[in-house]
C-alpha cells in the first residue's frame, strides 16, 4: 500500500499515512488523522526533483561576487555592505537561485522559438509551372512603408550611403509605397492561392505591370513570387542585357522557377532567391554572414608578417607600402560586409512586416 505525506494542520509537523490506520493522531501534539492537510503530490515529486539539482551553493557564489565588487571603484563600502546583506538574504532560498539561473535559459528558449537563425535546410515542393493571374479590378491594400522598422533602415542606409547629406533630406527623398493585391484575381494550385500584385508611389497612379505574383501557401507560411511578364519580356531583356538574362533567367519568366521565396519562421522570414539562401542552408542571412566570415579570415591573413600576395619571382613587390595598402583593403572589405549584414537585417524586419500583413490578409478566411 502507497504511503502518503501528510502534514498535520495544526503545529505542522510530517507524517506517513497509508490512509488505511483510522486512529493515526499526530505525535506532537495529537491531532486526529481526519484533520491532516494533505500534501500535493506534485510538489513532491517536484520538490525533490528540485532538490537534487547541483546548484552551486550560495557561499561560493556570494564569495566570487565579493572578489568582483572589491576590484571595481565605483561603488562605495557602505553601499557594498548593503548589497552584502541583501545578497545573503536572496540566496538563503534555492527558489531564488533556480530563477537567476533560469533567466538566461528562458531567454534563449524564446530567441531560439521566435527568433531562430539555425534550422534544418528546407525548399519547398513548387507546381512544375505557377498558374498565370489576370490584372483585376478589386485590388485590396495590405501594407505601406510608414513604419518604424523601414525608418530604422532608410536611417542606417543614409548614414552609409549619403553621408554628403543631412540625415532630413536623405529620409524626406525616401518614397512612401503603398502595396496591393488583386482579390478577384486569384488562381489556385494546390495549397497556394496566386494574386496579381501592384504598388502605388505616394500619390501617382498604380502600377500594375512590371511587378511579381505572390502565390501564397497558407498551410506552410510560405510566399513564392513570380513574375508576371512572360517570355516577352525575357527576349526584351535578354535582347538588352544579354549577359544577365541568359538561358538560366529564362525559367523565371516561363514561371517554371520563382524569383524569390519566403518562409515565416517565428518572427523571422527566411529567403531564397538570385543572392540570398538562407532556406536551403539553413541559416538565416547566411550568404551575408558567410561574406562577414570570408573577409574576416583574409584580414587575418594579410595581418601576418611574412604574408605576400606574390608569387615566386615577384617577392621583391611586397614591399611594407603593399602590404600596408592590403591590410587596409581588406579591413574596409570586413567592414563593408558587416554593413550590409546589418543592413539586410534592417531590411527584412521591413518587408516581413509586408509578408505578414499579406499572409494574414490572404489566409485569414482560408
Amino acid at each position: 500500500m502507497a504511503k502518503y505525506s501528510i502534514k498535520c494542520s495544526r503545529c505542522g509537523a510530517p507524517i506517513q499515512w497509508n490512509k488505511t490506520a483510522l486512529n493515526v493522531s499526530c505525535e506532537y501534539c495529537g491531532q486526529p488523522v481526519n484533520q491532516f492537510k494533505k500534501e500535493d503530490s506534485f510538489k513532491n515529486k517536484f520538490g525533490s526533483f528540485f532538490n537534487k539539482i547541483p546548484f552551486p551553493s550560495k557561499e561560493k557564489i556570494r564569495d566570487k561576487c565579493k572578489v568582483l565588487l572589491s576590484k571595481q571603484n565605483v561603488i562605495s563600502k557602505s553601499q557594498l555592505k548593503f548589497i552584502e546583506n541583501n545578497s545573503n538574504r536572496f540566496f538563503s532560498k534555492k527558489r531564488n537561485i533556480a530563477i537567476l539561473v533560469s533567466i538566461p535559459i528562458l531567454t534563449w528558449s524564446y530567441m531560439k522559438i521566435n527568433y531562430p537563425i539555425k534550422a534544418k535546410p528546407f525548399y519547398p515542393d513548387l507546381p512544375y509551372q505557377m498558374p498565370k493571374t489576370s490584372y483585376g479590378l478589386n485590388y485590396k491594400f495590405y501594407a505601406d512603408n510608414n513604419n518604424k522598422a523601414t525608418l530604422n533602415g532608410d536611417k542606417y542606409w543614409c548614414s552609409i550611403y549619403r553621408k554628403n547629406q543631412s540625415l532630413t533630406e536623405c529620409l524626406n527623398s525616401q518614397e512612401f509605397r503603398k502595396d496591393f493585391f488583386a482579390i478577384d484575381s486569384k488562381v489556385i494550385s494546390g495549397d497556394w492561392q496566386v494574386f496579381r500584385m501592384a504598388f502605388q508611389i505616394k500619390d501617382n497612379p498604380m502600377v500594375f505591370d512590371k511587378l511579381y505574383d505572390a502565390a501564397v501557401n497558407c498551410k506552410k507560411r510560405l510566399i513564392a513570387y513570380y513574375e508576371n511578364r512572360g517570355l516577352e519580356g525575357y527576349y526584351e531583356l535578354n535582347k538588352k542585357y544579354p549577359s544577365t538574362y541568359g538561358e538560366d533567367e529564362k525559367p523565371i519568366f516561363e514561371r517554371k522557377k520563382p524569383h524569390s521565396v519566403v518562409r515565416k519562421m517565428g518572427n523571422l522570414w527566411w529567403a531564397s532567391d538570385d543572392v540570398q539562401s538562407d532556406l536551403e542552408d539553413g541559416i538565416y542571412l547566411s550568404w551575408h554572414k558567410e561574406r562577414v566570415k570570408e573577409n574576416t579570415e583574409w584580414l587575418k591573413k594579410v595581418s601576418k608578417k611574412d604574408y605576400c600576395g606574390y608569387r615566386e619571382g615577384f617577392k621583391h613587390k611586397c614591399t611594407n607600402k603593399f602590404r600596408l595598402e592590403t591590410i587596409n583593403t581588406a579591413k574596409w572589405s570586413v567592414d563593408y560586409a558587416k554593413e550590409s549584414l546589418k543592413l539586410r537585417e534592417l531590411w527584412n524586419k521591413s518587408n516581413g512586416i509586408k509578408y505578414s500583413k499579406l499572409l494574414r490578409s490572404v489566409c485569414k478566411n482560408y
